[in-house]
């Protein structure tokens, strides 16, 4: 995660100042004391440790996990050589026990793991010990077994500090996570909105590389169709559609479980044609869990799924960060679930909008077929001066709507075969804002509510109700005006 690759870039760079201050030290306290080609011997390992932490982290073919495994390995070695150099070769390297300090406290630091810190501690004090011991000088090795053991125990001690920090920062990045996507997708406004928050959150929280969001095709079963893409750095490339049980996306929505694949040191992930080489990637299924009426779990359908490409480093998900993916897939099941469901109500309810559209229609033999002629010439027309899709949907719906007002107008009038009357005429120029009136509590938009309200008006201002005039026609109401 974020903190914890920051915290050992800092353990990293701390540890390359501390060793070359061990250096100097050992230098100005034991340089006299020892002949030259041992001195040399000594700042040669201590360079060559050097130099190998510095080469491995700016090696950037290698993943965040190589760096720190080798890092690792360059550390142990640290230890071993020190201490064993102090414990068994006193005379001939002495102060050589001031090198393990540094690597035993960059340890505990660094691997947020409190067993490898002990088991480092262990060995480097035991080593120690076990030089005193065979060479029975208690009061020599004082000083180096006094400080090799603080050094051990302020490594452990670190090293639960640091794993304690990074549990802390996981679960408040989960809380907080889980809180901001909530709050997002209760705020957006349509299904790719939410959508798109969602696999954003999940990115960025990871720390990955990019993400994507396949859904059910809701007509053909047996496809995916990738609801949203995302990445920080920019754009890649990404199957638009995938088959069930098609890659790592498609298998996971087939099954309903998790996958996750590591890539091999060296290796890179290619998978569900993403234009991203990866190093680990993990895909969870979108499974919405629906209930009976009794609060019985009734049966799970799999929505889709989200899968997140890592390519700086190849170690598999903490616990942590896999729950945090699996409770922002869950909470984007049920979004994904509820928004789909209140799409089709929605379209069954604008269906039966426009059916009694059409049968107060057939009220009148004039204006029979009216709202269907207007709504294909307004649809050519906004398609001609190139309307948005949004656009082009509020004109089809309010086109078909626009005379449902003409529901409150007396058969007397609405098929009057003469010439109406002033006072006749007044009664029909309200039907739009009855229609307006029995529309305007159905959550339909503005621009729907405008066009039943406002189809009548004018650009001069002498059209009705509102004399609305100029650049108070939107487009879309002077198409259907027109």
């Amino acid at each position: 995660m974020r903190d914890q690759s920051f915290n050992k870039q800092h353990a990293s760079r701390l540890g390359r100042w501390m060793r070359l201050l061990t250096a100097m030290l050992w230098g100005i306290v034991t340089i006299r004391s020892v002949p030259i080609n041992d001195a040399a011997s000594v700042f040669g390992f201590a360079a060559l440790t050097f130099a190998a932490h510095e080469i491995i982290q700016r090696r950037k073919s290698l993943s965040e996990t190589s760096k720190a495994r080798t890092s690792a390995y360059v550390r142990a070695i640290e230890i071993v050589a020190s201490t064993a150099a102090a414990a068994f070769m006193t005379k001939d390297f002495p102060n050589v026990w001031m090198f393990a300090c540094p690597a035993l406290l960059i340890e505990g630091l660094s691997s947020h793991s409190l067993r490898k810190a002990t088991f480092a501690s262990l060995f480097a004090f035991g080593i120690m010990l076990a030089g005193a011991i065979e060479q029975d000088a208690y009061t020599a090795y004082g000083l180096p077994l006094l400080t090799v053991g603080i050094s051990s125990l302020v490594g452990v001690w670190l090293a639960q500090y640091s794993s304690m920090k990074a549990q802390l920062y996981s679960r408040e990045l989960r809380l907080s996570t889980m809180q901001n996507t909530a709050t997002n997708i209760a705020a957006a406004s349509d299904l790719r909105t939410l959508a798109f928050t969602a696999v954003r959150d999940a990115v960025n929280n990871l720390d990955a590389d990019a993400g994507i969001l396949v859904l059910t095709d809701e007509e053909v079963k047996t496809t995916l169709n990738t609801e949203v893409a995302y990445s920080p750095s920019g754009e890649f490339e990404f199957p638009k559609h995938l088959g069930i049980g098609e890659g790592i996306s498609g298998y996971v929505a087939k099954s309903g479980q998790p996958s996750m694949l590591v890539a091999k040191d060296g290796e890179w992930l290619h998978l569900d044609d993403i234009s991203i080489p990866a190093q680990a990637v993990v895909s969870i299924p979108l499974v919405n869990r629906e209930f009976s009426s009794g609060g019985v779990e009734s049966s799970d359908q799999v929505l889709g799924a989200i899968t997140i490409v890592n390519s700086k480093s190849n170690a598999p998900l903490e616990a942590d960060e896999l729950d945090l993916l699996q409770s922002l897939s869950a909470l984007l099941a049920n979004a994904v679930h509820n928004a789909r469901m209140e799409e089709r109500q929605r379209a069954i309810f604008l269906n039966t909008l426009e059916t009694l559209a059409k049968s107060l229609e057939a009220r009148d033999d004039y204006t029979r077929g009216h709202s269907q002629r207007v709504c294909e010439v307004s649809l050519a027309i906004g398609v001609r001066l190139g309307l948005l899709p949004d656009a082009l949907e509020e004109l089809r719906i309010g086109t078909i709507l626009h005379d449902i007002g003409k529901i409150g107008v007396p058969d007397a009038i609405l098929n009057k075969p003469s010439r109406l009357t002033d006072e006749e005429f007044a009664e029909m120029k309200m039907h739009p804002v009855i229609g307006y009136q029995i529309c305007q509590p159905l959550q339909l938009t503005d621009g729907i509510l405008m066009i039943i309200r406002n189809h009548h008006e004018k650009l001069d201002g002498t059209g009705y109700p509102d004399g609305l005039k100029g650049g108070e026609l939107p487009l879309s109401l002077r198409i259907v005006c027109v």
